[in-house]
This record gives structure tokens, sequence and C-alpha cells, in this order.
């Protein structure tokens, strides 16, 4: 196939030049770049002296390799397509560092899918990303992309294998410029949140502030929840043991990278661990709020406090409309810090699963943004 250029919503899509070279360089030396991308770091000078005659062996073998620039041929990012199977073609891109936030991406990615659906007779284009890459992820929704599921150790990173999202768009699924998907709003807004590094909060009592979990809390999370009153209401192990609040905390790593969960931890003017607050995603625009307190630190309004901190973490940064909330029935202490925070007890909700074959009744609220 012979080099083709693309136009894209005031952006082409040009063959590679020596010229771009430098600004790509800039870019392979951003540090999200290094975080998500997973061509061998440094770019060292034997990469760049090879990349041209790289670009144009895929492109004899129809896999294009494309330069994104705009109107003064300033580089803003990087596109290709590649056949991975008959009548399947992957995307890649990224976008340079200043020109984020300008819907490159999106653009870019619309004019390469119509080329591989128009131009090279595809049926599907695939696209992946490391798991935590929303700013990918997102720009490929926009575009038209359907999110699959993840494939579990789906990418070597540089020795590394790491977690990916993958999915794909079909014929007659691009999404313009004028036609968002559902709740695009909202999943922006928790792209944006998950992106940045998970930030400590302050509440409005003295002593207590909020941050993410760490492995020097494990003992000390480990007690919290082997005390009798915490198993009493809370579906944990039991016993429970260290090697289980090790789980958790890889498992919120987890979960906190694919955007589902927003766990803080209490903690007091030393730094200590004193329980959990943390908010499970769920439809956009709504979550459900759980919260347990450590034995040494229960009398002091502090999960009311770190409740309502988090809450308003979830209406004002996640875009949150309405937050759930469940405790089982006889759980008063939980019912009175929902009570405290605003949510509205709805009723009972008879026999819900509380854990592995135990089904209990439970007191069920909300709160509205």
């Amino acid at each position: 196939m012979e080099p083709v250029t693309l136009e894209a919503e005031g952006l082409r899509l040009v063959p590679w030049e020596q010229d771009h070279l430098p600004d790509l360089q800039l870019i392979y030396d951003d540090p999200l770049i290094e975080r998500f991308m997973v061509m061998p770091l440094p770019w060292s000078r034997q990469y760049r002296e090879r990349y041209l005659e790289m670009c144009a062996r895929h492109w004899r073998a129809d896999n294009p390799r494309w330069a994104v620039v705009d109107a003064a041929g300033k580089l803003q990012g990087s596109m290709a397509l590649t056949h991975s199977f008959s009548r399947e073609a992957s995307i890649t891109y990224l976008t340079a560092p200043w020109a984020r936030g300008a819907g490159v991406a999106q653009r870019s990615i619309r004019a390469a899918i119509r080329f591989a659906f128009d131009g090279l007779q595809m049926h599907r284009v695939a696209w992946d990303a490391i798991v935590g890459n929303h700013a990918s992820r997102l720009a490929a929704i926009r575009a038209g992309f359907t999110v699959e599921g993840v494939a579990r150790n789906g990418v070597n990173q540089r020795g590394v294998s790491r977690d990916c999202w993958v999915g794909g768009v079909l014929p007659g699924e691009v999404r313009e410029a004028d036609d968002p998907p559902p709740d695009y709003g909202v999943i922006k807004r928790q792209a944006a949140f998950f992106m940045a590094e998970q930030p400590v909060l302050e509440t409005e009592v003295a002593g207590l502030r909020l941050r993410r979990l760490e492995e020097k809390d494990l003992d000390d999370l480990a007690a919290s929840c082997a005390d009798a009153e915490t198993q009493r209401w809370v579906n944990l192990p039991s016993p429970y043991r260290r090697e289980h609040a090790e789980g958790w905390l890889k498992r919120t790593r987890g979960t906190w990278d694919r955007g589902e969960t927003v766990l803080y931890v209490l903690a007091d003017a030393e730094d200590r661990y004193c329980g959990s607050v943390e908010l499970t995603l769920g439809a956009p625009g709504e979550a459900e709020l759980g919260y347990f307190c450590s034995p040494w630190a229960r009398g002091r309004g502090w999960t009311t406090a770190a409740a309502q901190r988090l809450c308003r973490l979830g209406f004002e940064e996640l875009a949150l409309e309405r937050i759930d909330w469940r405790a089982v029935v006889g759980n008063e202490a939980s019912r009175r810090v929902a009570e405290k925070v605003g949510f509205a007890i709805e009723g009972t909700k008879r026999q819900f699963l509380h854990g592995p074959g135990e089904r209990l009744d439970s007191w069920i609220g909300s709160l509205l943004g």
C-alpha cells in the first residue's frame, strides 16, 4: 500500500517524516506515555534512526502509520492501524502532552476507522489499553467503541504482564462529533478523576483526614476486620488474618485502576488507620456507600464525617446523582451514621444476599445530589 493522507476535522493524518521525530521524542519522554504505552523506553537513538524505515515497512504490509498534525504542521499525536485477523485491524494512538484535552484522539480515531472500513474493507476495528488508561478508554468510547471486557495479563509492558481493556467498533457504529454516547458527561468526569493521583481529603473534624490505603495500614486493617462488632455486620472472612488484608489492598488498587471504587482510609493525627469508607460505582451517576470504623476510634463521630466528605466528593468530582446505602437490619450504628449524613431510609430489602449462601434482611436508603 502506498501511504495516504487523511483529513480529520481540522487535523491531518500524514506519513511520518524526519521533521516529526524531535517532537515524537518529547512525547515519548512524557511520564504518562511511559506509564501506559508499551514501546521500549527510553526511546534510544537506535529506535529513532530506524523509525521511518519501520513505518515504511508497515505501509508496504498494509498497516498504516500516521503522524497527526495540526494546520500548521505541528505534531499532535500518532495513529496506527495493524491487521490482526482477517478483516480486522487493531488501532493504537497517542496524544502529545501539549495537545491533550482538545479532542485530538477522538478526531483522529474517527478518520482512521473510516479508512479501515472504507479503504481497507475491514469488518471490525479492535482497541485495547492498559487498565487505568482512562484517557484512551474515554476517547475510544466517544468515537463509538464498545468496551467488551478485561484481558487479564493481556499485554506485556517492558517485561511486565498487565491487564488491558479490550473493545471494538463495527461499521455503522462510529460516533460523530455531535453524537456523544449516553452519560458521556459522567464518564468524562470520572475518567479525569481516576487518571489523577488519589487526593487526600480534609474533613470538618480536627485530627481526621482521608487518604489512600497503604501497606503500613495492613496490621490495623486486619485488627479492625477481626473485631467482633465488625464481623457481626460486615461480610468478611472469619477468622480475618493479615493475608486477607494484603489481598484486599491488591483488589482495591485494581478497582481504582478500573474506575470501579473509591476507597479511603480514616487517618488520625498520627496517620494511624482508623477505618474505611468507600464508594462503589454502579450505573452512570450512581454509587453505593460503605464504611466501618476501627474499635479504637469509635464514638468520635469520625465515620459520619468521613461519609459526609466522601459523598461530597462523589457529587462534586464523580458527577453522581444518587448514592445508595444499605445495612443489615439491626445495625443501628450504621443507620445512625447514614441518617446524620442525610440519607433517607427507604425501607427493608428482604433476604438480600449478604455473603455466600447467606441472605439477610437489609435496610436501604439513598442520598440525592
